[in-house]
C-alpha cells in the first residue's frame, strides 16, 4: 500500500519543529511527499488599522520569518526541497491544516503538541483538538521526543474501531521496525439506576477478555499473547498507567470524531488522552458503519412477497 501525502503544521515554534522533523522522517521512511504548512496568523486591529497590520507586506515578511527560522533550525534534518516548498495561507492554524490535507489527500496530518487549560479547551481547544474532531486523516500529536518511534502500544476498544486502529498501529511499527503491544481496559459496566439488572463483574470481565483474545487473533494474530494487555479502570488512566509501563513512545487510538458540543459535556477517553498526552498520540478517523435499514412491518413484507422469518 501506497503512502499518502504527510502535512506538518510548523509556526516556527520548538514543538512545531520537533513535529516537522518527525513528519520527514516518517514520509522518508515511507518513501512519502512531506509538505510543511504554515498558517499565517490574522492580527484583528479596530478600523482602518486591521488592513494595515494584515497587509501583503507583513504577511510577506511573518513567512520570510518563518522560512529562515525552519531553515535554520531544521537544516540537518528536513531537506532544503521540503524547507523551500513550505506552504503559507492566512487563518486559523487546525483550519488552514484541514483544508490543506483535503486539498493534498493527505494520509497523516503531523502537530507539535501544545498544552492549553480548560477554558481554552472547552472554547475551542487547541490546533490538534480541532484537528482530531474534523481532518479527514490520523493526526500526529507529537509530544517532547521527536525520534522515530521503536515501541508503538495500540489502545482499542471492542467494536468496529478495533480493526482499523489495530490496523493503523501495525502499519506505523512495521515501517520503523518497532514493537506492537495492543491494550484493551475494561471499564466498570454501567446502568441507568432505574434498570433492575444486577451484572457479576467477573463474568464481565472474561467475556471481555474473551472478545479481545478473538479481536486479536482476526486482525493481529502475529501480536505474542505477552503484548495482549488487559486492564481495568477508567480508560485513559488504565492507557496512560499502560504507556508509562512499558515505555511506549507512540499510542494509537481510534475515534469516531464526536462533535464538539459532545466532548464539551461528557469528553471521551480521546479527548482525555490528547489532554494528558503520556506520549506521542496518533489519533486514527474511523467511520461509522452506515445504519441499517429499519425492519418493516409484517404486513408490508408480506405485500412484498417477502419471507417472513
Amino acid at each position: 500500500m501506497n503512502w499518502q501525502p504527510i502535512i506538518a503544521g510548523v509556526d516556527g515554534s520548538p514543538e512545531s519543529l520537533r513535529a516537522a522533523s518527525l513528519a520527514w522522517q516518517i514520509a522518508r521512511a515511507a518513501g512519502a511527499r512531506c509538505v510543511l504548512v504554515y498558517a499565517v496568523p490574522e492580527v484583528w486591529a479596530p478600523g482602518a488599522l486591521e488592513a494595515l497590520v494584515n497587509s501583503p507586506d507583513i504577511v510577506e515578511r511573518l513567512v520570510s520569518d518563518v522560512q529562515h527560522l525552519v531553515a535554520r533550525e531544521l537544516d540537518a534534518d528536513v531537506p532544503e526541497s521540503v524547507r523551500q516548498s513550505l506552504i503559507a495561507r492566512p487563518g486559523r492554524p487546525g483550519v488552514v491544516l484541514d483544508a490543506v490535507a483535503r486539498e493534498f489527500g493527505a494520509g497523516l496530518i503531523v502537530v507539535g503538541a501544545r498544552h492549553h487549560g480548560a477554558l481554552a479547551r472547552g472554547l475551542g481547544g487547541s490546533t490538534a483538538h480541532h484537528l482530531v474532531r474534523t481532518a479527514p486523516a490520523p493526526v500526529l500529536v507529537v509530544d517532547a521526543s521527536s525520534h522515530v518511534p521503536r515501541r508503538v502500544l495500540v489502545a482499542t476498544d471492542l467494536g468496529d474501531a478495533a480493526g482499523p486502529t489495530l490496523a493503523t498501529g501495525s502499519r506505523y511499527a512495521k515501517l520503523f521496525s518497532a514493537q506492537l503491544r495492543a491494550v484493551h481496559v475494561v471499564e466498570p459496566a454501567k446502568f441507568p439506576t432505574v434498570v433492575p439488572l444486577s451484572l457479576d463483574q467477573g463474568v464481565f470481565e472474561e467475556r471481555s477478555r474473551a472478545e479481545f483474545e478473538r479481536l486479536m487473533e482476526l486482525e493481529q494474530p502475529n501480536v505474542a499473547p505477552a503484548d495482549r494487555i488487559l486492564r481495568r479502570g477508567r480508560a485513559d488512566e488504565e492507557i496512560a498507567e499502560a504507556v508509562a509501563a512499558w515505555s511506549a513512545d507512540l499510542l494509537v487510538v481510534g475515534t469516531h470524531g464526536k462533535g464538539w458540543i459532545d466532548r464539551l459535556l461528557i469528553g471521551s477517553t480521546t479527548e482525555r488522552l490528547l489532554n494528558r498526552l503520556p506520549t506521542s498520540l496518533l489519533v486514527v478517523p474511523i467511520s461509522r458503519p452506515a445504519a441499517r435499514p429499519a425492519a418493516q412491518p409484517a404486513a408490508l413484507r408480506r405485500q412484498k412477497g417477502m419471507v417472513i422469518i
